[in-house]
């Protein structure tokens, strides 16, 4: 077969796609266990002579994942095709990495056959790559194919993709020009700017291609000097120097031809720095490479050193900060470079055992690894080149290991040090290491759209909102948000994958599972999947739109390739340590602008995106520019434990890159020290046994002292249980979503809740969940329980007992000793195992439900979070410890454990104990309370309770004070420290008693006639008839009445003069002279009452004296009517003509369909259910004149569904008449129905209100003389819809008439009529502005 002769399309390397990842263990026996194909043509089967001459062999190997292709008759065709001489004999095998084997009599013809074959590779004839295994021939071809490959280097020089990378810089190169025509004619100042811009983005353009050119200009003259061993005239690092003076190695000098026009094609910004890059670490031991988002700086930069051969012998390692970006990384990098570096080159480390040896060419790695393998005393030995990548991050980890590998620079010379970050924020990182180089690489990111969206729900585009927001959801606002704006895209927008970002692994898997689409595959991303479940958001799924709920995991290192779209919520969750308690805070905080910036850019790395932004500009402008280094929020405990594993004494001293706070450090220490894992030696702290072993096993130093005390009570199982499910806590119950679907979930928990709290909760669900079922998974479901979480607490107890076995020698069984239904010593034994290492995070419970726990370390009251899993056992334990608080934004504790008194001598003196419960609230009953009494105790709407509260909190200093009462028991609760029961039980049994003395007084007055009065107290017995004219009731005067507490001047008067029958409260203060009046007393006997003016009058009482002067009955025979008082109001803010009704649960939607064309004041009003406000219904189109009561009306008129509430929405306030003037006007318009129109005033009381800013209605009081019932009916008639002459036409009245009526009967009376009355009462309850309290 002739090449002219070849029907397929030439396929230049430049154009091929990268090869993909295939395993490369390949083993002769593989292509010799395929079945062998046998051509049939005779020249191929030439006779055997007596002597057989030395076969030399010529294989050609498959590429591709299955090995498929070609076939065994295209193979064969390929052969044919070659001149002659023919080979001696072939095999062809039909599948298989070996696709043929070809024997030849001499070198000079197997090594003229090995060059056509690659000859014909190199033109794109063929996949098949040849292999020469024998020595001789090897070296005999190597001249031959070297000079081959040389002059393939030379022709890509001029390829297709050279000549188009060419003809882009010259069509750049025209714009420029074009542009500077432009600018060189007359221009408005704004086009100047604009031109000014676009000329200097096309020569940033221009220059970038050039660079590209001739970086891949270099290369191929680099692999030409290398194929014809020249010498190096490029006074820099050769960016080929790998390959330079070494043997040829044809299929690695392929990979690298092919691989260099891939990057040529593909363009990644950093392709064009290359050379500048590698002749900056050349010269420099520490560089900063800044590389902005889309640069290719993670997967380039490796293989650049690689390539030049600078890391000599060692190893080239990368670190990450999280495990998944090592190793998706590792993934990339080697199918990028597949064959250029030979087998096993390419490899990711991220667990602790696998960093024990490091063994390739290029690693990528956790820094965490890195660090644990430089704390177990394998140095840096056998590396070159360290990359610490997304340095911006500020991890604890990255800190600790850019200070380690600070000292070892100093040590070895040879030693480079590259920090990658994705932010130019690296001054700090400059100066940590005396002012090293600094150097840019642009990003290639495309134009992505940045929308803010504070309000979805004020959207105008986004009013068709999906199925889950009709749902009462008690998640937070900002998830089922993120899930709306999901919905939205999904919906609307073009084809493209969507990244949404939340704050933890609850919320995720909450939203993946409220999302449901059949056009939709929804994946989550989170820290805690397994990297098979991680890797599924890296597949293409055609037909359909990936969605991607994730949390900050995704920010960096990771590209999602076909992600168009990114929804930001603005936060993340964070955990921080507050140095002055002592405490972990979980909180849900702001991102900073830089993260806010990484999450957009996630949808701008292969093509022009957009990012919702679920918060404002305001918002973004408010944020924090840079995320705090992690070392200043953390707690420094593992901080601590690895600088001293590093052989660091002085920690206070140690150099950080950004020091923590020396109480955070100290604090750290003291917990070491506590734990047992840290000694004071020398001026300095040394590792004991238990914190060299802690090193090892790499956790937290809190769990890793719970297991290792576990394992002195020969509870390993459960120790290593127990650290698992203590780090995942947070998420092994699915607690998410609405009301109804936490309640169900606290409901399926009910089950493995165990008394002693939360971790031993937790051990039993693992337990159960390990135990086996036939579905696990179908089994969390049931429970709502998390599988996802079990399964990465599985993972986390393998590692540890891989780390346990081969660190420290310790094997763990398969067997539980402890039993979560049966109490035994074991429970004990934990329970002082958990407060031995939480020994910090000790609460006291208050003494009372209102107040929670009293966290002693920060002396503050908290909360159990509702998840607790004490919450269904009626006792609160006494003593607990907790994990950390967690802030959202009330605080909670989290992960509670109960804690036995007797071992809290274990962790504090006694002393301390006792301190502490003296502290404690008490609880005390006094019982025996008529329920009249509790009442009158309570006042209304709780006035007096709150006012007695009050005044023993001052009294006692003490805020936490309490009084309850229980009106089902007649019982007053009291709770005070032990010290202050005692006081608060003489105030309040003393207030108890003279409610008591008061209600036995009481009495009601009754005037038999004229002249008479009498007193009746309980069963209408006569107390007092009076038939002379002396008096019973005095009236009490004061400067400023309303500073009166009426219980303190009732006692008051009790004191001075007992028998107290009645007291009245005057409800608007009348003036008389100098003095105004407060209320009147009345007293069984007239000697009481001149008592009260003998013995009150002038007592100073709050600031001013007392003026008591008597009320005669003889001179007020009494009035036939009480008093008609009148509540009156006007708007003075102006309607907007839109409304809000207020409707039962569930019946906005049909009020909107009753009331559908409604009309109101000569206008139809539109109704629409409001997407705002819940049960709410939204009306607009009101007339401007029409008033709340005729909307109600017109409402009540049209639907039979209840109506709660109509509120109109008003403008702001419009500059009215004064308080005086508007009294005045009401005057006048009410004088002219009273008999006696000169003195009107005598008969009635106008009073005004001043208006607070935000009360959208004046208001005033009216109240008429009883005899004056006719009058003020007429007058009230008039003044109803009416307008002020002062005021606007819109300011129409609206008067409401109060009516108090009271009936009392004997009991006996009241069992006959009770019927009757109920069915009375009960016809008011439809009624509105009516109000009713039933019979005691």
């Amino acid at each position: 077969m002739s090449r002219s002769q070849d029907p397929r399309t030439f396929r230049p390397p430049d154009w091929a796609p990268p090869p993909p990842h295939r395993h490369r263990d390949y083993r002769d026996h593989h292509y010799h266990s395929q079945p062998q194909y046998q051509p049939q043509h005779q020249r191929y089967r030439p006779a055997q002579p007596s002597h057989p001459p030395p076969q030399l062999a010529v294989f050609l190997l498959r590429t591709g994942p299955d090995y498929s292709a070609p076939t065994a008759t295209e193979v064969e065709a390929l052969v044919g095709g070659l001149p002659s001489p023919a080979p001696a004999s072939l095999s062809v095998n039909s599948s298989g990495r070996l696709a043929a084997r070809l024997v030849f009599r001499s070198l000079r013809e197997a090594a003229a056959a090995a060059r056509e074959l690659w000859a014909h590779r190199l033109e794109g004839h063929h996949l098949l790559t040849p292999e020469l295994r024998d020595p001789a021939l090897a070296a005999h071809a190597s001249p031959l194919i070297a000079s081959l490959f040389a002059a393939h280097a030379s022709r890509l020089l001029d390829s297709d993709l050279s000549v188009l990378s060419a003809a882009r810089s010259a069509e750049i190169a025209a714009s420029i020009q074009a542009v500077k025509g432009r600018l060189g004619s007359p221009n408005r100042f704004r086009d100047f700017n604009q031109l000014i811009l676009e000329m200097k983005t096309l020569e940033a353009e221009k220059e970038l291609v050039d660079a590209k050119i001739a970086e891949y200009q270099a290369a191929m003259r680099s692999i030409q000097r290398a194929m014809l061993r020249e010498a190096d005239d490029y006074e820099g690092v050769d960016v080929f120097g790998s390959v330079q003076g070494v043997e040829v190695d044809s299929a690695r000098v392929h990979k690298i031809m092919l691989r260099e026009c891939r990057r040529l094609k593909e363009g990644l910004p950093i392709y064009a720095y290359r050379r500048r890059i590698l002749n900056h670490i050349f010269t420099n031991q520490v560089m900063i490479l800044i590389g902005e988002t889309g640069s290719g700086k993670s997967t380039q930069l490796v293989q650049f050193l690689a390539d030049s051969g600078l890391a000599a012998g060692g190893s080239i390692v990368c670190t990450q900060p999280r495990k998944i970006a090592a190793i998706s990384l590792a993934h990339r990098v080697d199918e990028e470079s597949n064959g250029c570096y030979g087998d096993n080159s390419v490899m990711s480390y991220s667990t602790l055992l696998n960093s024990q040896g490091f063994g390739s060419k290029i690693i990528f790695t956790t820094d965490s690894c890195l660090l644990h393998h430089c704390m177990s005393d394998k140095g840096l030995d056998g590396i070159s080149y360290i990359i610490v990548d997304e340095a911006h991050e500020r991890s604890l980890n990255t800190d600790l290991l850019l200070a380690m590998i600070k000292n070892k620079l100093l040590d070895r010379l040879d030693l480079r040090l590259i920090i990658m970050s994705a932010t130019a924020n690296a001054d700090r990182l400059m100066e940590y290491f005396y002012g090293c180089q600094t150097f840019h690489v642009k990003g290639r990111n495309f134009p992505v759209e940045i929308k803010y969206v504070p309000d979805i729900s004020a959207e105008a585009s986004l009013n068709t909102l999906p199925s889950i927001c009709s749902v009462a959801c008690a998640t937070a606002s900002y998830v089922t948000d993120v899930v709306r704006m999901v919905s939205f895209i999904h919906k609307n927008e073009e084809e493209g994958a969507i990244l949404a970002f939340l704050t933890s692994q609850l919320e995720v898997e909450w939203s993946c599972e409220s999302f449901s689409d059949p056009n939709a595959v929804v994946l989550p991303m989170h820290g805690k999947l397994s990297h098979v479940e991680q890797s599924l958001v890296f597949k293409s799924y055609p037909g359909k739109r990936k969605i991607i709920f994730c949390t900050n995991i995704a920010e960096t290192s990771l590209t999602i390739k076909d992600v168009k779209y990114v929804v930001d919520c603005g936060l993340a969750k964070e955990c921080r340590f507050i140095p002055s308690s002592g405490l972990n805070i979980l909180k849900v905080n702001w991102i900073s602008q830089s993260s806010a910036n990484q999450r957009a850019g996630r949808a701008g790395r292969t093509g022009a995106g957009k990012c919702y932004r679920l918060y404002s500009e305001s918002d973004f402008g408010m944020m924090e520019v840079h995320q705090e280094p992690e070392i200043r929020k953390v707690h420094l405990g593992t901080a601590v434990l690895r600088i001293l594993a590093l052989g660091v004494g002085d920690v206070k001293n140690f150099e950080f890159v950004d020091a923590p706070d020396p109480e955070a450090i100290n604090m750290a220490v003291n917990n070491l020290e506590q734990l047992g894992a840290i000694e004071c030696k020398y001026n300095g702290f040394e590792l004991t046994d238990i914190g060299r072993h802690l090193v090892k096993l790499g956790i937290e130093p809190r769990l890793g002292k719970i297991m290792l005390d576990c394992f002195s009570s020969g509870l390993k199982k459960e120790g290593v249980v127990l650290a698992a499910v203590m780090a995942n806590s947070s998420s092994i119950f699915c607690r998410v979503g609405t009301n109804e679907e936490k309640y169900k979930a606290d409901r399926l928990k009910v089950p493995f809740c165990h008394p002693d709290g939360d971790l031993f909760t937790s051990l039993a669900v693992y337990k159960k969940w390990e135990d086996g079922h036939e579905n696990k998974n179908v089994w969390c479901w049931q429970n709502s329980i998390n599988a996802k979480t079990l399964r990465r607490c599985q993972e986390t107890i393998s590692e540890l007992e891989n780390c346990l076995k081969h660190e420290l020698n310790i094997i763990i069984p398969s067997y539980w000793r402890w039993n979560p239904e049966e109490p035994t010593l074991h429970d004990a034994s934990l329970k002082r195992i958990i407060l031995s290492s939480l020994r910090g995070n000790l609460a006291m419970f208050s003494g009372h439900e209102k107040f929670g726990y009293q966290v002693i370390s920060a002396d503050q009251p908290v909360q159990l979070h509702p998840s607790c899993s004490l919450f269904i056992y009626d006792r609160k334990p006494e003593w607990v410890v907790f994990a950390e608080i967690l802030s959202v934004p009330n605080q909670y504790l989290v992960c509670v454990t109960a804690v036995d008194h007797d071992a809290l001598c274990t962790v504090h003196p006694m002393s301390f104990i006792k301190e502490l419960e003296m502290n404690k609230l008490q609880r005390k009953v006094i019982t025996g309370i008529g329920n009249k009494s509790l009442r009158r105790f309570c006042g209304k709407s709780g006035q007096n309770l709150h006012k007695v509260v009050s005044l023993l909190r001052e009294g006692c200093r003490d805020d936490r004070i309490t009084v309850g009462i229980d009106f089902s028991g007649n019982e007053v609760l009291l709770y005070a420290k032990q010290d202050d029961m005692e006081k608060v039980f003489c105030i309040v049994n003393y207030a108890l008693e003279l409610e008591a003395k008061l209600l036995r007084n009481e009495c009601d007055e009754r005037r038999p006639g004229c002249s008479g009065l009498a007193l009746f107290g309980s069963g209408a017995e006569i107390k007092h008839l009076e038939l002379g004219k002396r008096y019973l009731t005095v009236e009490i005067l004061h400067q400023n009445p309303w500073d009166i507490d009426e219980k303190e001047l009732i006692r008051l008067v009790d004191d001075h003069v007992p028998s107290i029958a009645n007291f009245y409260i005057f409800g608007s203060f009348q003036s008389t002279s100098n003095e105004m009046k407060w209320g009147k007393f009345t007293f069984l006997k007239p000697e009481n009452a001149e008592d009260a003016i003998s013995k009150l009058n002038g007592i100073e009482f709050h600031g001013s004296l007392l003026k008591v002067v008597p009320v005669c009955s003889y001179k007020n025979p009494g009035l036939s009517f009480p008093a008609v008082k009148a509540k009156v109001s006007w708007p003075r803010k102006p309607s907007r003509g839109h409304a809000l009704v207020t409707c039962a649960s569930g019946e906005a939607e049909f009020v909107v369909k009753d009331c559908f064309a409604l009309g109101v004041g000569g206008r139809y009003l539109n109704c629409e259910v409001s997407k705002k406000y819940e049960n709410r219904v939204f009306v607009t189109g009101v007339p401007f004149h029409i008033t709340e009561p005729e909307l109600y009306d017109a409402f009540r008129g049209a639907t039979t569904r209840t109506i709660l509430d109509i509120r109109l929405l008003r403008g702001p306030s419009t500059a009215g008449p004064s308080v005086s003037e508007c009294e005045e006007a009401l005057m006048r318009e009410i004088s002219q129905f009273m008999p006696n129109k000169n003195f009107p005033g005598q008969k009635f009381h106008v009073q005004v209100f001043n208006p607070e800013e935000r009360d959208s209605m004046m208001r005033a009081s009216i109240t008429f003389d009883g005899s004056m019932h006719r009058e003020a009916a007429t007058a009230l008639d008039h003044l109803q819809g009416s307008v002020l002459p002062c005021c606007l036409p819109w300011q129409i009245i609206q008067c409401q008439h109060v009516f108090h009526s009271t009936v009392s009967c004997p009991t006996c009376i009241y069992n006959v009529i009770s019927q009757a009355v109920g069915s009375l009462l009960e016809s008011f309850r439809s009624k509105k502005e009516v109000s009713f309290s039933e019979p005691l």
